[in-house]
């Protein structure tokens, strides 16, 4: 494998824009090396050799700048690791500290209770005493536990940007060696090496061992303290996953098998449905009943398969998924894992309505096949045996209960990127009602045609599938309300709110509509509110148009340069891709507008189901492409601030400044570096000096704020 390949592969993709540029230096050669004078005579050898002296002074310059560059964005990263270190050793003290203070605490106050308050023996009182001291001290220690547990997280995360430091060394060290030598080897001269020499051979960021340091420190302070003296235990815990994904035989074998599955079982659906369709002797299928019953389950199944396509297109791009949504880089699923899974549950819904059909034909209870369907698929995501990824399914579980409680938790991207799923998914919802009020009625389950319930009809169940309908919208909204809530900051957050708001308003015109549809069903015209419908409609169709394009997708930037209507940076291969995702993304959300024209025509009302079906999956396939933009530009975000790591913090957020501040003023705590701050090469040595004394500040930000400047002022 080419180096440039290799570099490629294994970099840190947020902070791709401070390696060294190895591809751009290599065409730099090649170009020089064309424009080089021949030999024909004698004197023209001098005319060469100078021109090479002349291309050497214009190169050299470049790879200084590049030695610049990454002497003083290792001087960044070491500063902030050494910073990050001593926190997550100041938060360990915190926990052990604060651990033993509030276990004595709880003894105290069990121990010192009033006895006037309980009319028992002494005896008795010592016992009750001791039994609540008991059940309140193993509650106690759980919490000490998971605040432990998430320690031991921070520091494994912490550990992996350790390594991915030390990674940025040895990548960069290499891409230098490499091309210097290519430069002798095409210029036929050692100038190169004697630069290396030079150079880069005492360049800070490749001489310094501090990073090594950390990390021996890491995981001696991991041994020592998290697991007993265990190193083999610890290193388990701090292991770094390898930087490409690896592809499991067995995973692919099954996801192979899945496929072929799906292959046999659609024919078999269709011969089934043909044979069922010209047999005159069988009665005629509910399908009504059985679209509204398998259709959610379907479209469920189909976008996990699309997510397992995104996580693809993310993987072979470079965008960082995991980092974005704050998965483990250590046990996370893969593509094709994603893929597997939601392939087998599309072979057991494909099993599932071939059975429905063929217990149609022969009239045995067809409608608990459905419902069999929908309990399995509950009972594989809840189940507590290790099966089918079950760390991953509890995850998943945990972000669910987050948005189902979005206004009184903290709102994180990976939960508000999930209700955005939802609200494409807003048909399982509004199918909610169907199902229950289906199955209350026990006669659907012995029964081979559908009977209403009474309950569920007219004006009650616009209601219910109006109020379902509301919980995706909600769901973003209290969302919304909760970011600003915890950041103050009116834009985004509130004019976001504003979005779903009109969402909602549109479900609620529309069921205004459909109520008012039985006075007016002799000229659907005057119906008033089917207007109003259509311009709540209207307006929330653009307004989601516009802040997909401009603020999910972040296009229409000023300063897209050569990339017109997009932004500057783009990671996708061909343009064409995110000019016709506008296109696609403009089509999709104004698809509704088809629903004004089946209104209107008596025969295509009657198949409304079916539009509702085909609306609802045209609006997965555009959240599929949706997906792929919006996290990209959340991977650009993250690269903008070269955040390659989770950053897990234990303590709440007011202790940590407090007692920061107590301890800066107490002590006046000085971060040395010494020489361990790389210097950015040649005359710059003695004005970064400046680095060798930083006081720390109340937290990690301010303090990367002044290397920063630092940094600024001294290259300026």
């Amino acid at each position: 494998m080419k180096f440039g390949e290799y570099l490629c592969k294994n970099l840190t993709s947020e902070w791709s824009s401070q390696y060294i540029q190895y591809e751009d230096m290599k065409e730099i050669l090649y170009e020089f090396q064309s424009k080089a004078p021949l030999i024909n005579e004698i004197n023209q050898n001098l005319i060469r050799q100078q021109y090479f002296v002349d291309v050497d002074q214009e190169f050299f310059q470049f790879c200084e700048k590049e030695l610049t560059k990454i002497n003083t964005f290792f001087a960044e990263k070491l500063a902030e690791s050494l910073l990050r270190f001593d926190f997550l050793k100041n938060e360990f003290e915190y926990i052990e500290g604060n651990g033993e203070d509030r276990h004595l605490t709880v003894i105290n106050k069990l121990y010192k209770s009033d006895q006037s308050d309980l009319n028992l023996s002494n005896e008795n009182k010592m016992k009750l005493r001791e039994s609540i001291s008991k059940i309140r001290l193993k509650r106690f220690q759980k919490h000490e536990h998971i605040k432990l547990n998430d320690f031991k997280l921070g520091l494994s995360e912490f550990y992996l940007m350790l390594i991915i430091l030390k990674n940025y060394q040895t990548l960069n060290f290499n891409g230098f060696c490499k091309i210097l030598k290519k430069h002798d080897k095409l210029f036929e001269t050692n100038r190169g090496y004697q630069w290396r020499m030079l150079y880069i051979d005492s360049a800070s960021f490749y001489k310094s061992i501090r990073v090594d340091e950390l990390i021996n420190e890491v995981e001696n302070f991991y041994t020592n303290k998290l697991a007993n003296g265990n190193r083999s235990r610890a290193m388990e815990r701090l292991r770094v996953p390898p930087l490409e994904e690896k592809h499991s035989s067995i995973v692919t074998f099954r996801l192979g098998i899945y496929l072929g599955m799906i292959l046999i079982l659609i024919p078999l659906l269709i011969l089934l449905t043909l044979l069922i369709y010209n047999n005159q002797s069988s009665k005629e299928i509910d399908w009504r009943a059985g679209l509204h019953l398998y259709r959610s389950s379907f479209l469920i199944i189909f976008h996990m398969i699309l997510f397992g396509i995104n996580v693809y297109g993310w993987s072979i791009n470079g965008v960082n998924h995991i980092l974005i949504f704050e998965i483990d880089p250590r046990n996370h699923l893969t593509y094709e894992e994603i893929l597997e899974i939601s392939t087998f549950l599309m072979v057991l819904w494909l099993i599932s309505l071939n059975l429905f059909f063929l217990l149609f034909y022969y009239n045995i209870y067809p409608f608990i096949q459905p419902l069999c369907l929908t309990i399995l698929l509950i009972l594989i995501l809840i189940n507590p045996l290790k099966i089918f990824y079950k760390n991953s399914r509890y995850w998943f579980l945990k972000k669910l209960f987050r948005v189902f409680i979005a206004p009184y938790y903290r709102v994180d991207f990976v939960d508000f990127w999930l209700a955005d799923q939802f609200c494409s998914l807003e048909i399982i919802f509004f199918d909610l009602e169907y199902f229950i009020c289906f199955y209350v009625n026990e006669n659907n389950l012995i029964s081979s045609q559908s009977i209403h319930s009474s309950v569920c009809n007219g004006s009650s169940q616009i209601i219910l599938q109006s109020f379902f309908q509301f919980f995706p919208s909600w769901f973003r909204f209290a969302q919304c309300i909760r970011r600003y809530y915890s950041t103050k900051e009116k834009f985004p957050h509130l004019v976001n709110a504003g979005k779903y708001l009109s969402t909602l308003f549109v479900i609620i015109t529309n069921a205004l509509r459909r109520f008012n549809n039985f006075d007016y069903h002799q000229n659907k015209y005057e119906n008033p509110f089917l207007y109003l419908w259509i311009l709540t409609s209207l307006i929330s169709s653009i307004y989601k148009f516009i802040w997909d394009i401009k603020m999910d997708w972040g296009f229409f930037q000023n300063n897209s340069n050569e990339n017109k209507y997009l932004r500057q940076q783009i990671i996708y291969e061909k343009k064409f891709y995110y000019y016709a995702a506008i296109l696609i993304n403009f089509f999709f959300r104004f698809i509704w507008i088809i629903n004004i024209f089946i209104h209107f025509n008596s025969l295509f009302g009657e198949y409304s189901d079916i539009t509702g079906f085909s609306f609802a999956f045209i609006e997965i396939v555009r959240r599929f492409i949706w997906n792929y933009f919006r996290l990209e530009n959340e991977h650009l975000n993250n690269c903008g601030q070269f955040r390659a790591v989770r950053d897990i913090s234990i303590r709440p957020t007011h202790n940590l400044n407090q007692n920061n501040l107590q301890q800066t003023q107490n002590d006046n705590t000085i971060i040395t570096i010494n020489n361990e701050i790389p210097m950015t090469t040649m005359n710059h040595e003695q004005n970064l000096t400046n680095y060798s004394l930083i006081r720390r500040k109340t937290n990690a930000e301010e303090f990367i704020d002044e290397i920063n400047n630092l940094l600024i002022n001294n290259i300026n």
